[in-house]
This record gives structure tokens, C-alpha cells and sequence, in this order.
């Protein structure tokens, strides 16, 4: 191999400079440079090479990924790479990235594996709901420089282009696989294409952000009727079928049964079913959510309770706010 940069199992050469805790890993590598790789140790990012691998093999015809939050493009490479190790099918990989140094990377580690660009359309734009401009995080900033921090998000000091998923998904008829990684904006942006991916989109391996957006996502796709294949939460040690893995991020895959050999009858009972379960489960959270406002109103509407008004309302006749009165009861009141 090349000085500065590194090789993966499947013959992917990554630059370096492109992420500076590799050096480390080029630096291990023999002086004359031939090196012997190894499959992907099973870390947080282990669950993300099975979703990529697992939508590459189950293509037919074709292949097609959309990237979302992609970085130097790696995991759209990584795909490719892969694809042309179980056949020559054609396929598309759709890479969307705001931060500028990192869009301009995905265009040479595309070149340094000797990849036909016309099989990539890069996008240099955020990803939100819907399309438009939006403030990010762009260059170095208090958490990094690009070449060693990859979790930019929305919110920052400069403004991009912001496309939706549904634009992406709309001139497309089927996908394969959905790899977003966009630092908390993915229950806003998967919810709001839900339509889309439930009628184009095989597969979906999401980095989480957040207890919520975990739930969130995992009652969204329930909605669908959608099966989970993992599912494990971020900041969290788990023991998993490949060992205790530690989970900065959450990660969720999901896998849409339209797609699957069943017959389409069976497909749609089961997406049924799915779906009535996760509303089941959802209206006894309602319930519960009404039932503790009718108790707090309950408690509200008590003799003790209106005992405690009335004393304030007096308290405030005799006492107005801002008197002596005033500032001598909230003295007294304090020290009690």
C-alpha cells in the first residue's frame, strides 16, 4: 500500500488525512508496505458494515444507496467496493454532505479506489425535512478540525443548501439501502419522507442521537409495519451476538417487508399487524398521559388546594407585591 493511508478488508485505500487517528494504523504497517487485512473488528461501527454488506447481497438487477451525512464517502465506497467483489451489476450511490473539505474528499477517495465517478452523484447540502438553506457547522470549530471530527450538525454559523429526503428519493423507484448519520435531525427528516420509504426503500441503518429520536424512530417504523434487524441505543455497553460492544451513538436497521420473498398478501397482513400493535401500545400511553392530568386537575380542584388560593389571594391584598409588607412575609416565608 501507498504511504498515508490505510486499507480495509475489501481493498478500500483510505487517505490519512481524511481521518488523523489512522496514522496510527499506516504507521503499524511493515516497511515494504504489503499488508495483510483483517475483517472489521465488532466496534460501534460493526452493525453498519452488516446493514451495507446485507443490502449488497441481496441485490439483483441492480444497486442503489443513499448516503446521508456521508462524510469523505467511505460507506458509499465501501458498497461499491463490495458490489464488485460479487459481480459487475450497475449501481448508483447518492452521497450528501454539507461540511466543504469533506465534500471535497469524497470526490478523491472515489478516485483513489479507481471507482467510475458517473456511478456517484455528490451533493454538497445538509439534510433536513425540506429543501431550502439552513445554518451548519462548517471548518474547524471548538470540537475539531474536519480531519478529526465528523459530527457536525445543524445549527452552526453558516448557512448551506438543505435538501429533503423526498427530493432524493423521488426520481429513484427502488433503493436498497439508507445510511444517514445527520447528528439528530433524523426523526425530522425519516418521518417526513415516511411515504417515500415505505414505497421505495429496502432497508434503513440510522446512527441515533438521543433516547427520544430512539423511540421516536422505533415507533415511526412500527407504524410501517417495517422489521427491526438492530436495534441498540447510544452511550451504552451491551452484550451483543458478537461480543460487548460500547455505543457512542444509538443504531438502528430497519427492513421493509414489501421487499421480501413473501407472498404480498402475507407482507401486507404482517404490516397490519405491525401497525396495529404500535398504535395499541400508543393509545395506552395517551390514556396513561390523561389519566395523570385528570389527577393533577383532581388535586387542583381540592379543599386543600383551594385553601392554599385563597391564603394567596389575601396574602396579596394585604401584602401587595413590591411593599414592605411584601418584602417582610417573603422574609419570614424564607426562613420557614
Amino acid at each position: 500500500m501507498p504511504e498515508g493511508g490505510v486499507v480495509n478488508f475489501l481493498g478500500v485505500f483510505t487517505r490519512t488525512e481524511f481521518w488523523e487517528p489512522s496514522q496510527y494504523e499506516s504507521q503499524q504497517y511493515p516497511a515494504n508496505r504489503t499488508v495483510a487485512t483483517d475483517y472489521p473488528s465488532a466496534d460501534h461501527e460493526y452493525f453498519e458494515w452488516i446493514a451495507v454488506l446485507e443490502a449488497v447481497l441481496s441485490a439483483r438487477d441492480s444497486f442503489s444507496m443513499i448516503d446521508l451525512g456521508a462524510g469523505w464517502g467511505r460507506w458509499g465506497v465501501n458498497a461499491a467496493v463490495a458490489l464488485s467483489h460479487c459481480g459487475a451489476l450497475p449501481f448508483t450511490c447518492i452521497e450528501v454532505e454539507a461540511e466543504p473539505t469533506h465534500f471535497r474528499w469524497m470526490a478523491q477517495h472515489i478516485a483513489d479506489n479507481h471507482l467510475n465517478p458517473e456511478n456517484f452523484r455528490l451533493i454538497e447540502s445538509a439534510v433536513a425535512s425540506i429543501d431550502g438553506s439552513i445554518s451548519f457547522q462548517v471548518g474547524d470549530t471548538k470540537r475539531g478540525s474536519p480531519a478529526n471530527w465528523y459530527g457536525q450538525s445543524i445549527g452552526g454559523d453558516h448557512v448551506v443548501k438543505a435538501v429533503s429526503l423526498n427530493t432524493l428519493l423521488q426520481p429513484l423507484t427502488v433503493v436498497d439501502l439508507v445510511d444517514l448519520d445527520i447528528q439528530g435531525a433524523e426523526m425530522e427528516v425519516l418521518s417526513s419522507s415516511a411515504d417515500e420509504l415505505d414505497e421505495k426503500v429496502k432497508r434503513v441503518h440510522v446512527s441515533t442521537h438521543g433516547p427520544q429520536i430512539e423511540e421516536g424512530l422505533r415507533s415511526l417504523f412500527s407504524r410501517l409495519g417495517w422489521t427491526s434487524i438492530d436495534l441498540y441505543p447510544g452511550s451504552s455497553t451491551l452484550e451483543t451476538p458478537w461480543g460487548r460492544i460500547c455505543q457512542t451513538d444509538g443504531i438502528q436497521t430497519w427492513a421493509n417487508p414489501t421487499f421480501s420473498n413473501s407472498a404480498r398478501d402475507t407482507v401486507l397482513s404482517e404490516k397490519l399487524r405491525a401497525c396495529r400493535s404500535e398504535a395499541e401500545r400508543l393509545w395506552v400511553e395517551l390514556q396513561k398521559a390523561r389519566d395523570d392530568q385528570n389527577r393533577f386537575l383532581l388535586t387542583q380542584k381540592s379543599a386543600a388546594w383551594k385553601m392554599i388560593e385563597r391564603g394567596k389571594r389575601l396574602r396579596d391584598r394585604l401584602a401587595p407585591h413590591g411593599s414592605r409588607r411584601r418584602k417582610i412575609a417573603d422574609s419570614i416565608a424564607g426562613k420557614l
